[in-house]
């Protein structure tokens, strides 16, 4: 493999084929056969996966209003006035490691030792003795690919046994957009083990509650890099427009902007109406308090009529949502 800095180009290490780096890549997907390429160690990834699309087109209009007719504010028709305008596929990149780990610990455990008290009381004491154990534990990391970036991609868990051969033909049959990852392995890598080290830990916390002699092997079973199919959906409802994020493989909505309804809009003028009144009585309220109690009283009111009006104005103001989970 060469890469050719001056016009951020490189030659894939397999099928010789040039391709252009993008900003902050790691690694290079050859658009041509679908080898990833690691720009700093020169080497290709033939262990390459992918999850393919089973949701995409008519499903997705139907997807994005089921999930949000359960929120507050979206307009009753909206299922029937929306217009999807745009499907853009992205295949957003993953490291998956699959660890053994073994741990030999010992240490001190800490155990309950009733005394036999008076007939009305039990005394009980805490005692400590040494203990020592093993852990046997296989382990599956998944680390996305960006570090700032997709947020609300990074913590989803993501069905990894229906992983299949990476395929740069269903890919482009499917228009799809290949994202490469920002991590490069050995740094993917490093987050993984620590992961697995801090399982571990937990688990033995669980059995002693302090560690004098740890022996810890961490085996790497298998690397994969990892395609996850998302779809970022383009709708309008009238003028407004919003956008939605789909996960492609499960058919699962991760966020989805809705316009505020009509009704709920009256709603929240009427907050305001209705707050900057009982705020007023409030102030009245305060002027014309018989004692310090009274006054104090009307402060609060002021503060807690305050809320509403704040409450009206946002969801009177506010021209759009996001639904998440």
């Amino acid at each position: 493999m060469a890469v050719e800095h001056q016009s951020k180009k490189i030659t894939c290490g397999y099928c010789q084929a040039e391709n252009n780096i993008p900003p902050f890549a790691s690694v290079v997907t050859c658009e041509f056969c679908g080898t990833p390429n690691e720009l700093q160690t020169g080497k290709t990834f033939q262990n390459h996966h992918m999850l393919n699309v089973y949701f995409s087109g008519s499903e997705l209009t139907e997807l994005v209003p089921q999930y949000l007719s359960k929120f507050v504010g979206v307009p009753s028709d909206f299922a029937d006035k929306a217009v999807f305008k745009d499907f853009e596929l992205r295949m957003m990149p993953f490291w998956m490691f699959e660890f053994h780990g073994h741990t030999d610990y010992q240490g001190i455990g800490k155990y309950v030792s009733p005394n036999q008290g008076s007939h009305w009381s039990r005394n009980i004491n805490i005692l400590t003795r040494p203990e020592r154990g093993s852990i046997d534990l296989d382990q599956t990391c998944l680390i996305f690919g960006y570090k700032e970036q997709h947020r609300e991609i990074r913590d989803e868990k993501i069905p990894v046994g229906s992983k299949e051969a990476f395929d740069i033909n269903s890919v482009n049959k499917e228009g799809g957009q290949i994202y490469d990852t920002e991590i490069g392995y050995n740094e993917a890598y490093a987050i993984a083990e620590n992961r697995v080290k801090s399982r571990h830990n937990q688990l033995i916390f669980r059995e002693i509650s302090k560690i004098e002699g740890i022996k810890q092997g961490i085996d790497l079973k298998e690397v994969s890099y990892l395609h996850v199919p998302f779809y970022r959906v383009k709708y309008n409802y009238g003028n407004w427009e919003g956008e939605a994020l789909v996960d492609a493989a499960r058919g699962k909505v991760l966020r989805a902007e809705y316009p505020i309804s009509r009704t709920h809009r009256f709603w929240g003028l009427l907050s305001v109406i209705i707050g900057l009144a009982l705020i007023a009585l409030a102030v009245i309220f305060i002027i014309d308090a018989f004692s310090l109690q009274w006054e104090i009283a009307g402060y609060v009111a002021a503060v807690v009529f305050g809320g509403l009006l704040i409450f009206g104005l946002k969801e009177t103001l506010t021209k759009k949502k996001v639904a998440a989970e």
